[in-house]
């Protein structure tokens, strides 16, 4: 049987204390930031998602800075996402977001992928509803 000591006591008190202001801080953000992005993409933006030639982006930009601005936030709201899904928060939603910003390839198809499942377009379309906007429009395979 081993006896814990006080450093390794305080070293698991340290850990989950950083643990406990990560779950309390991703739950926040993504109070605020998830409403904001899903409110800011189009009603029919996952129908033009697949029609064939169309970027998977919200807007076109071809300024460096942004791009790189956009894939960060992205990286950080996919490790907040995946953070969700142990703790506290939108999980989902919030990798969905991640990945709509990210640049990768084989983009559209995750994405799809992931909208075809019902509860994701039901949580989608009430962040919309509870912002005042029009609910998506779904593509048939989605819908």
């Amino acid at each position: 049987m081993t006896i814990l000591s006080v450093e390794k006591i305080d070293t698991l008190g340290s850990v989950f204390g950083w643990f406990a202001l990560l779950s309390v801080t991703t739950f926040f953000l993504s109070l605020l930031f998830i409403p904001w992005l899903v409110c800011r993409l189009s009603p029919n933006f996952f129908i033009q998602l697949t029609l064939p030639g169309s970027p998977p982006q919200t807007k076109p930009s071809s300024s460096l800075l942004f791009s790189i601005f956009r894939n960060l936030l992205g990286y950080f709201l996919l490790v907040a996402g995946i953070t969700m899904l142990f703790l506290p928060g939108q999980g989902l939603l919030t990798i969905l977001l991640a990945l709509l910003l990210i640049s990768f390839p084989g983009k559209r198809k995750v994405i799809l992928t992931i909208i075809s499942k019902p509860g994701i377009q039901k949580s989608m379309d009430w962040v919309r509803k509870k912002s005042g906007k029009m609910p998506f429009s779904w593509p048939p395979k989605c819908a």
